[in-house]
């Protein structure tokens, strides 16, 4: 009888460490994980002001050519152009 409860105290411990190293392990994993979310969170951040940025060049360019046609269309010389190939 004693030497059941030695053998049952033994493997009370081994699981008990085997335990301990699993939870250790999770948890190290999870902080781990929390730490690449947080990283993303800041690439994200980048991300989002370099995408910001591509649309106002974008769309700063797309104003400048539309401010180039309407200076084009409304001009005198553009409408006479236009008659006189009607004209022909």
């Amino acid at each position: 009888m004693h030497a059941n409860l030695w053998v049952f105290l033994s493997i009370a411990v081994f699981l008990l460490v085997i335990f301990l190293i699993i939870v250790v392990i999770t948890s190290h994993k999870k902080s781990m994980k929390l730490l690449e979310v947080e990283a993303l969170k800041g690439k994200g951040t980048n991300l989002q002001v370099e995408v910001e940025q591509a649309v106002n060049n974008k769309l700063a360019e797309q104003l400048s050519r539309i401010e180039v046609l309407e200076a084009i269309v409304t001009d005198k010389s553009y409408d006479l152009n236009e008659k006189i190939t009607r004209l022909k």
